[in-house]
């Protein structure tokens, strides 16, 4: 019998038919509830998930039910957009069952798809591409969607036994009516998400070991300096089983094909970025552990910044290697990445190890980092050890405990973190949040991972209380409320700005939808904004915000936007939102945000303890382009655009008290910085990358990418915004076209 089964399901071919003999052993998921408007009540149609084991992988199966009369969005997105726009369905699986880890695959009725992974019980990162097959196909009343996922392309634990228990939740978008069905009635924002998905048994197969080599090349044609480069490199993977793993790269790029996000920032706190590197995605769920106040104990854009010689740009890497896999019930990684020139002094070297142990209905781990920057005469170590545990479907418990030990030229000091967080109620109508946290002010994790700050004591209260529809004709068809406390001071106990925070996020039965929020930061020391230069004292600052989505209006769709907020010591400053996005066509999206500000009273640093009030115009455009002719093909327009023009008001200087003491102010010499005055001055930001990408099979790819961009700070300048973007010409510290061929063997 099980000969016959597995010659039966080895028979299965993606094509959207679910008609092979193997499907009649799948495993079901039928009860499914709308979470979007929240209601847990019964769908408007029938969904239906079916899950089947063969030898090949996980295959998986949606029927869809949509009558001929409902509108069907059938709208092609690019891989991995952030939205697929469309009626779309998701399939998240937890291969180990153990909460740590979860592969996301989503494919929309025209075709898009989308794949992550889900860490941390609700984080989802879309960086991860796997190789997996998908097929939809659609009928007069319904639409079907087949999947197979090869067992060779995620990591699980080996099982004692010939079957293994895995986590599965799904998800039905029907687009034109904001509804979001799902299976199990869970929320993907459930701090306990993959802790509580469904558990389904299934066969256990054995996988031949297989090896991959992608190599790559780029072709760099500089115009500025008038200079073409060429570059090569690969990625190679062994996986020896599903539950060992060894992957290395040579020689990577650092992702020229994917553009950050355009961002102007003044703050004391650095901006993050996403990592789309190959090596630095696959595989990489294990390493992912977050903390409160925005803390990642392993940030990878850290391998391969900006070198520590001060030289803008990019750093080079020689190599990096990474194992990931299982012994029995222990999951364990490790990855050590050179910088070029490491030996030489100039580069770095980073490591990282991790292990989890699953306990009862919870695990424990410790992950390590050590970081060699022998340029700074400078080495980090961090040890740090976690636990999450479930016990019942009211209540989760999360922490972890951390230790940083760092020499600088023999001179160590080591510091200290700790963090508890306690779900209550998490996946009902009222569910409660609270989160503790301690940084004593020599605690460090920056060097390969990524904190906002150390010296804090912080308590955040959260609750979430969602509101079904009080009946079938009701006007409002569901809303989510939401009270947010923190609670800030530093290690010497001094308070910090905290934040009161109500929300509201209501879904009209016409398919309106309406986001407000009120915000009130408290009055505090922020102990940052002077960079060392001693505590700066702010009053109490208020905002509002409020936006409107429209539903789709022919082939359009609108938001509109307002935020009324305060930035600077006592005036108010304010912000519109007009965001347009056309759909002329499933082929093609057309998006066109335009967000006007003007900053009555605009607080910054300028050097030492001097600090300068502004006046601010400032423009932010941001358009883009998806066009996918066919399958395969993706073109994309991305260009984004920040002028500010930035007038002074007052000089302030601060005190041992952190009061800010006015003093004369004007225009000067901006090389002068200690006449206590402030000067005028402008931004002019400019991103621009037109990409396109010919998918030649998993994994494989051709670009063909032209980008430019710019980032002018000028002192003494005194333009408006119109004369900044008729100036934009100008704007031109990069511009170059690159030619990027990766193919799998």
């Amino acid at each position: 019998m099980a000969a016959t089964a597995a010659a039966a399901q080895a028979a299965i071919v993606v094509d959207g038919y679910i008609d092979e003999i193997a499907w009649d052993q799948a495993v079901r998921c039928d009860n499914w509830q709308r979470t979007e408007p929240f209601g847990l009540d019964e769908p408007r149609y029938k969904n239906e998930l079916r899950i089947v084991a063969t030898p090949e992988g996980l295959a998986a199966a949606f029927v869809i039910d949509q009558p001929r009369n409902e509108r069907r969005m059938r709208s092609r997105t690019p891989r991995d957009a952030e939205q697929l726009v469309g009626d779309s369905v998701t399939l998240v699986v937890d291969f180990d069952a153990s909460g740590q880890v979860g592969y996301e695959f989503s494919v929309g009725l025209g075709g898009g798809v989308r794949d992550g992974l889900v860490t941390n019980q609700n984080k989802f990162d879309r960086d991860w591409d796997g190789a997996w097959q998908h097929m939809v196909r659609e009928t007069e009343d319904q639409w079907i969607v087949e999947m197979l996922i090869p067992w060779s392309s995620v990591s699980m634990r080996h099982p004692d036994s010939h079957t293994r228990t895995i986590g599965v939740y799904a998800t039905r978008y029907l687009f034109d009516r904001n509804e979001r069905y799902a299976c199990p009635g869970i929320l993907d924002e459930s701090p306990a998400f993959l802790a509580d998905f469904q558990r389904i048994e299934i066969p256990q197969y054995q996988t031949a070991a297989s090896f991959e080599f992608v190599p790559y090349a780029i072709a760099l044609r500089d115009n500025l300096q008038d200079h073409t480069s060429f570059k090569a490199g690969a990625d190679l993977l062994w996986k020896h089983s599903p539950n060992l793993w060894l992957s290395a790269t040579f020689n990577p790029d650092f992702g020229q094909v994917e553009s950050d996000e355009l961002v102007v920032n003044f703050s004391a706190i650095e901006t993050v970025y996403t990592d789309k590197r190959p090596f630095f995605a696959e595989n990489q769920g294990i390493f992912d552990l977050t903390t409160p106040a925005n803390g990642q104990l392993i940030y990878t854009r850290r391998v391969g910044a900006a070198s520590d010689d001060g030289h803008a740009g990019s750093s080079d890497i020689d190599a990096a290697v990474k194992l990931t896999g299982t012994l029995d019930r222990v999951s364990y990684g490790a990855f050590v990445a050179q910088e070029e020139d490491y030996n030489q002094g100039l580069g770095r070297l980073f490591a990282a190890t991790r292990l989890a142990v699953p306990v009862g209905a919870g695990r424990i781990g410790y992950l390590g980092t050590w970081t060699d920057r022998p340029l700074l005469e400078r080495d980090a170590l961090v040890n740090s050890f976690d636990a999450d545990f479930t016990p019942n479907d009211w209540l989760r418990f999360a922490g972890q405990v951390a230790q940083s030990r760092i020499d600088v030229a023999g001179r160590v000091t080591d510091g200290y973190e700790g963090w508890l967080q306690a779900d209550l109620n998490r996946s009902g109508a009222l569910a409660h949040t609270l989160r503790l946290l301690y940084m004593d002010d020599q605690f460090d994790m920056n060097d390969l991972g990524y904190m906002e700050r150390n010296a804090l004591r912080q308590v955040e209260w959260e609750t979430n209380r969602r509101v079904a529809a009080s009946s079938s004709g009701a006007r409002i068809s569901g809303e989510t409320q939401k009270l947010y406390l923190v609670y800030m001071e530093n290690d010497r106990g001094e308070r910090l700005p905290s934040r009161i925070q109500l929300s509201r996020n209501v879904q009209y039965a016409s398919n309106w939808r309406a986001y407000e929020e009120l915000r009130v930061m408290t009055s505090g020391l922020d102990d940052l904004i002077s960079r060392g230069n001693g505590p700066v004292r702010l009053d109490t600052r208020w905002s509002v915000y409020a936006d409107f989505t429209s539903p789709w209006v022919g082939q359009w769709q609108f938001l509109v936007g307002a935020y009324v907020y305060q930035q600077g010591l006592r005036d108010y400053s304010s912000r519109l939102q007009l965001n347009a996005t056309w759909y002329p066509h499933d082929k093609l999206t057309l998006r066109l945000d335009l967000l006007p500000q003007y900053v009555d009273d605009w607080l910054l640093w300028q050097d030492g303890r001097l600090f300068g009030t502004y006046r601010a115009k400032r423009l932010d455009l941001d358009f883009r382009l998806d066009w996918i002719p066919a399958p395969r093909h993706e073109l994309r327009i991305k260009w984004q655009w920040i002028g500010i023009d930035a007038q002074p008001r007052q000089a302030y200087l601060n005190d041992m008290d952190g009061r800010l003491l006015p003093i004369g102010g004007g225009v000067v010499n901006p090389a002068r910085p200690g006449s206590g005055r402030v000067a005028p001055f402008t931004v002019n930001s400019l991103g621009l990358q037109i990409r396109y990408r010919y998918e030649l099979g998993p994994q494989s790819e051709l670009f063909l990418v032209y980008g430019r961009g710019g980032y002018d700070v000028l002192d003494d300048d005194t333009r408006g915004v119109g004369r900044l973007f008729s100036d934009l010409a100008q704007v031109r510290d990069a511009d170059q076209f690159l030619i990027k061929f990766r193919y799998r063997l």
